[in-house]
């Protein structure tokens, strides 16, 4: 059974053949059944390949000027679509125009631009940290220095074993002799309970921390009022070891009961 109004035939003399999907050939636009789509099985008369050589050869010519090489298979450009020989491939249609480069390169150039910026923060941080550290370790040395031309303590201390700090005393003791504050040394080997009852001794401060007494005698950091620590039996040496307190620092030796939430007006307490 025929359906006469479906699909076209095949336009090559010798065939005919009605084919319900026909390929229309994009050089000459005559429409080809499957087996004469190609330009070599219909020997198609409309390109420039066929003009020059006639019947002798047909194919695909390649798409630059003035150039006349043919190829039995298609090669067509995936962005003009046109074919090209083998030669001739690279033919400038993928190439970037001077406004796409320029583009591209500035695109590139934002996370280039974005690490630098970031690594040069980073390398600032970095050199801040180093001086403010060296900065740091400088002042507590010349601290220390200063400490240990007036400190006094128990004499039965080794020299180097001896640990100095600037001790502030409690605002209620009032001690002509020593005034409000004093350099003082302990034992680094001793826990922080025993430096506090040594201290208190030595700058004859009256100390219940032996007693069942609230009133406890405790050290505060003189540059933020913290209690640098609660546990009594904590060595002096671990405190050092993890940088809780330094060499020559200074502190304020105070009752519990006068800070109950262990944070302490450290300005209230002057040289």
């Amino acid at each position: 059974m025929e359906f006469p109004t479906t699909g076209e035939r095949c336009s090559v003399a010798d065939c005919k053949l009605l084919d319900f999907l026909p390929f229309v050939c994009e050089h000459c636009q005559a429409t080809f059944c499957k087996e004469h789509f190609n330009m070599v099985s219909h020997e198609c008369l409309k390109t420039e390949t066929a003009k020059s050589i006639g019947e002798q050869s047909a194919g695909f010519l390649c798409s630059k000027e003035l150039c006349k090489d043919t190829s039995p298979v298609e090669m067509p450009c995936i962005k003009c679509k046109q074919h090209f020989c083998v030669t001739h491939r690279h033919h400038g249609c993928l190439e970037l125009s001077e406004t796409e480069k320029t583009q591209k390169l500035k695109k590139w150039q934002i996370p280039k631009k974005q690490f630098a910026e970031a690594k040069a923060k980073v390398d600032q941080q970095i050199t801040d940290s180093l001086r403010k550290s060296k900065n740091t370790a400088l002042a507590n040395k010349v601290q220390l220095m200063r400490v240990k031309c007036s400190a006094i303590g128990p004499k039965n201390v080794p020299t180097s074993e001896r640990s100095y700090f600037f001790v502030h005393l409690p605002l209620a003791v009032k001690n002509k002799h020593i005034g409000t504050s004093k350099g003082t040394y302990v034992n680094m080997h001793w826990t922080i309970g025993k430096c506090i009852d040594s201290i208190a001794d030595t700058l004859k401060v009256p100390n219940n921390n032996n007693t069942a007494t609230t009133n406890k005698l405790k050290l505060f950091r003189h540059s933020t009022g913290d209690l640098i620590c609660n546990e009594m039996d904590t060595p002096l040496a671990k405190l050092f070891q993890d940088s809780v307190v330094f060499d020559g620092e200074r502190v304020i030796l105070e009752y519990s009961d006068n800070v109950p939430d262990n944070v302490i007006d450290s300005s209230l307490y002057k040289v």
